[in-house]
């Protein structure tokens, strides 16, 4: 087998461990310090209707349909949308804040009489022009009934407790050593490369037939569902095919919304009216919302002949555990597998005579919190990307969507580069900007980059986020209702876009401001997705960026420094972006909306800037000099050790150059501190303290690594030849290293980067 099961276990020990240790240090924090923070806010109940019919609302984002409405001061501040809490109801003399004294958050907890988790789904103003209202969904049926009748009454919202549970099952399924569990197949399996080669499909009805006899001659599919292409409603009827042959059916996904939006399907419609759709954990908003919905104990298997059962992967994980020897479901279909650990993808192994997987290997993979450097140096990669592993390990029959309903033809074509096969637009719908006034939209829809001058090194930069929001503005004054997203990659971005939008226009339910890690699923008519010119490899990270901007029906905007044409990314990042820019520029001199330095890509493009290759010949010796340019400016890429030696480096490089820091180096030097004598260690804590202060200066910028930049000979997960590939990210825009380390000079020379050591580099 690749992984021993202790290999795996300890990937689950080391993230239940990083998300334990970092749910403690909130539960250990004082209570006034998280509400000081925005960790924690202090809320009045106003309204809870269950009575509303929702059925005929076209925007769930409304009070009403079992959703808790809560109001807040305005000046300490109110939750992102989207943000996941514990709604905590107090013992009355706990409920005011000047009584928590120095309680933590974990004691304070203890005088709780009801909880429930929520999640913020609007916003809104009041009469009251101090306050502001947010409106939550996902509160639990009995902290709804318990709230009934007391209006008024304070609720303490506080941090959301991770699924720690979720990772202990998956720990005990593993531990699990049975020859006849079910999960083994897949657990202990063998790597080995497969092409990734799917049979090509629509969502159409008539594909579902083919699809269950596929399954007769073998336990498991596996789909991909590119965005847009009807993998809800192919699975809504291949569970309506199954329930109509008296099986029993399991769907488990990473989210409740996504059970939902099944449950609410035409094709589902009878079975939820004959009571034969069953969910775990359904909350009060769910439960208005889908009416005739089941509520099931999550601690205990319901499995019924002709019934379908809905569960996230968090309780599906704890009755996996359970019951390795006897398969209880017919079929089990995983939604959201691209969500799921490797160890979720073996678990449902356990609960399904057939199974199938469905999700998206090029969209957002699971969300975890060990680093990258960790995952890569004790090789978790595979466990932590579980969909993945199994597109790339097991030659288990596939297809793949390639019909979309989202995406209008352009947008479909640019997308279509991420999957490296013709995605066809069978939209329904027309353009609605082909004759807008705004010269930055485009005439024939797809998308357009909007150039905009930001400051190096900033997530938050309040005129750059004051352009987004004018964007914003300006499209709905041409079209009001149409639902817009505005994504980046930050959340102290978020919260500065969240303000400029809100301080101006207060709040509308049809512009969601968030991460793009929070909306994989979402659909809408406009997005606008903003990058931030710092870390812009983040940004710009192929699945974030391939899941940023597919959200959109109408149209997708990128607006981001134009600097963004030369930070390496992906090849596939790339061939998108020089899709779209290439065409003609658009200046925008006498639109409001675009200053004077700001610059407009339309369409289908724009002219770029190239720039040549710089003579690296004065570099190939030891004795090195650096190369003086009228026209380019060297880059500076410098070594952890020059650090330790120099602390104060950055400050002896002139302005006039560009310093690009690795953050493996910064990685490096911070867990130095602990290594270090006592002179070496205060040198890493000023050198960590000068780069913190250098980051906002114009000419320093921080890169992550790409090993893949790496001859194969190379080993990928060392620390030296990752700062490297930073270096290697600019071969062609005169890269020098700044290191003492004679065997990463070697290397570097091999590759033709430019080197000097510190002690040449302060002889000049």
């Amino acid at each position: 087998m690749y992984y021993t099961r202790d290999q795996h276990k300890r990937f689950l020990d080391k993230e239940l461990t990083a998300i334990s240790e970092e749910y403690l240090k909130k539960l250990n924090s004082k209570a006034l310090a998280l509400l000081a923070d925005n960790e924690v806010y202090v809320t009045q109940f106003v309204k809870l209707d269950l009575k509303q019919d929702a059925s005929n609302v076209s925007d769930r984002n409304v009070l009403g349909s079992g959703q808790l409405m809560l109001r807040f001061k305005k000046d300490k501040g109110i939750p992102r949308k989207n943000e996941y809490f514990t709604a905590v109801v107090l013992e009355k003399e706990k409920c005011i804040p000047k009584n928590w004294g120095e309680i933590s958050w974990g004691n304070l907890r203890h005088h709780q009489v009801e909880f429930s988790e929520v999640h913020c789904v609007w916003q809104g103003k009041t009469d009251d022009k101090g306050f502001l209202l947010c409106g939550f969904s996902g509160i639990s049926i009995e902290m709804a009934e318990f709230l009934q009748g007391k209006e008024g009454c304070v609720i303490v919202l506080g941090p959301q407790e991770p699924p720690m549970d979720y990772y202990q099952n998956l720990i005990d399924i593993v531990n699990n050593s049975d020859s006849n569990m079910a999960a083994k197949e897949i657990l202990d399996f063998d790597k080995k490369s497969v092409a990734w080669n799917p049979v090509h499909i629509n969502s159409n009805k008539e594909q579902v037939e083919g699809i269950v006899k596929a399954l007769e001659s073998t336990p498991q599919l596996i789909f991909q569902g590119p965005p847009g292409t009807g993998k809800t409603y192919l699975m809504a009827e291949m569970v309506e095919h199954l329930l109509s042959q008296n099986k029993s059916v399991l769907v488990t996904a990473m989210t409740n919304r996504a059970l939902i939006e099944l449950a609410e399907k035409d094709s589902l419609k009878e079975y939820l009216l004959m009571k034969r759709v069953m969910k775990t954990s359904v909350s009060s908003d769910e439960l208005t919302v889908c009416k005739n919905l089941v509520p099931i104990d999550s601690k205990k298997i319901t499995c019924i002949s002709g019934s379908l059962t809905l569960s996230t992967f968090y309780n599906s994980s704890g009755w996996a555990k359970l019951c390795y020897n006897e398969r209880p479901f017919d079929y089990v279909i995983m939604d959201e597998a691209s969500q799921a650990l490797f160890g979720m993808i073996a678990a449902c192994k356990n609960l399904g005579q057939k199974v199938i997987w469905i999700g998206d290997q090029n969209q957002m993979q699971p969300i975890v919190l060990l680093s990258e450097e960790t995952l890569t140096r004790n090789d978790f990669t595979m466990l932590a990307n579980g969909f993945v592993t199994l597109c790339e390990n097991f030659d288990y029959k596939s297809y793949i969507l390639t019909e979309t309903h989202r995406l209008l033809n352009k947008s479909a074509v640019l997308t279509s580069l991420f999957y490296h096969i013709p995605l066809k637009s069978v939209a329904d719908f027309d353009y609605l900007f082909a004759h807008s006034n705004l010269k930055y939209l485009p005439k024939d829809g797809g998308t357009a980059i909007l150039y905009k001058d930001m400051p190096v090194g900033e997530k938050a930069d309040k005129s750059s986020c004051d352009f987004a929001i004018h964007i914003v503005d300006e499209i709905l004054a041409l079209q009001p209702k149409l639902k817009i997203a505005v994504l980046t990659k930050f959340r102290a971005t978020v919260r500065m876009l969240q303000n400029s939008f809100i301080s101006q226009f207060g709040s509308k339910d049809n512009v969601l401001i968030d991460t793009v890690e929070r909306v994989q699923g979402m659909t809408c008519d406009v997005c606008l997705y903003f990058i931030p010119n710092t870390m812009m490899g983040m940004s710009l990270n192929r699945q974030l960026f391939n899941v940023a901007t597919s959200r959109a029906k109408q149209l997708t905007i990128i607006v981001a420094d134009n600097s963004i044409m030369n930070t390496s990314c992906h090849k596939d990042v790339r061939s998108y972006l020089l899709g779209v820019t290439s065409g003609v520029i658009s200046e925008m001199k006498d639109d409001k909306a675009i200053k004077s330095d700001e610059r407009i890509i339309e369409g289908n493009g724009v002219s770029l800037h190239i720039k040549g290759k710089i003579d690296l010949s004065a570099f190939e010796t030891f004795k090195q000099k650096s190369v003086k340019s009228d026209t380019k400016k060297n880059i500076y890429i410098i070594d952890t050790n020059v650090f330790v030696n120099c602390p104060d480096i950055i400050s002896k490089i002139d302005d006039k150059y560009q310093i690009v820091m690795s953050a493996k180096v910064v990685d490096e030097l911070d867990k130095l501190k602990i290594k270090l004598d006592a002179t070496e260690k205060k040198n890493v804590e000023t050198a960590l303290r000068l780069i913190n202060r250098a980051m906002d200066k114009p000419n320093v910028s921080m890169e992550l690594s790409n090993p893949d930049l790496l001859p194969d000979d190379f080993n990928k997960k060392s620390p030296d030849n990752n700062i490297l590939t930073v270096a290697l990210k600019y071969k062609d825009e005169n890269p020098i290293l700044l290191t003492s380390d004679n065997g990463l000079q070697v290397k570097a020379k091999g590759l033709k980067i430019a080197t000097i050591t510190l002690k040449e580099f302060l002889k000049r």
